[in-house]
């Protein structure tokens, strides 16, 4: 972990859009604001090269996550995405809601600790109903989901029968019996339907 800021990032970013031989990017723990994710996302944007883009412990806030969720909504070729840490809230799960609706690069999305609730559960909820080819790994650990976000991921994903998410972690959340129950129930159809394993942990 260093500490580069906006200012870094942004000379940071402006050496990414020469770059067409680093694939991965970690830039996580390096008191990134919304100014400087903006940049990097903006360097992405045509992009093949960088598959995966650590910005982890980086307090973006939404306003970061929509800069990056707008770019990667329909550019770039990120394909690992991980946002732990990053204060992102439920208004955040929003717009990454939405990219997830369009992207078809991303395949791996850790979200871990963003306080993201049952709000944001309910929102990336209504993106898993929607055929998303490429979505394989979510992470959601310590995002304060209870039953009610549990429940709507559950019915996304039998309402998914083109469901590609083969793990999901809700460890270190407030879910009771009753939306693990819901949560194992949804894994068991998926099965049943689809022969496809979804991997979920409590």
């Amino acid at each position: 972990m260093n500490d580069i800021g906006d200012e870094g990032a942004e000379r940071f970013a402006d050496a990414l859009k020469e770059n067409r031989t680093i694939t991965t990017i970690d830039l996580g723990g390096n008191n990134i604001r919304a100014k400087g994710v903006s940049e990097i996302a903006q360097a992405l944007k045509d992009n093949p090269v960088i598959t995966t883009l650590e910005l982890g412990y980086n307090p973006i806030g939404p306003d970061g996550a929509k800069a990056l969720c707008e770019v990667l909504k329909f550019h770039g070729n990120v394909k690992t995405l991980k946002l732990g840490w990053c204060q992102i809230g439920a208004k955040g799960a929003e717009f990454i809601a939405d990219m997830l609706r369009y992207n078809s690069t991303l395949s791996i999305l850790d979200l871990r600790a963003n306080g993201l609730r049952d709000e944001g559960a309910r929102c990336l909820a209504r993106s898993l109903k929607v055929v998303n080819e490429s979505l394989t790994s979510l992470d959601l650990g310590f995002n304060e989901i209870r039953d009610d976000g549990a429940f709507a991921i559950a019915q996304a994903l039998k309402a998914n029968e083109d469901v590609t998410v083969t793990s999901l972690n809700l460890a270190s959340n407030f879910l009771t019996k009753f939306g693990q129950t819901a949560l194992t129930d949804a894994r068991d159809h998926v099965y049943e339907m689809t022969e496809k394993e979804v991997n979920i942990f409590f």
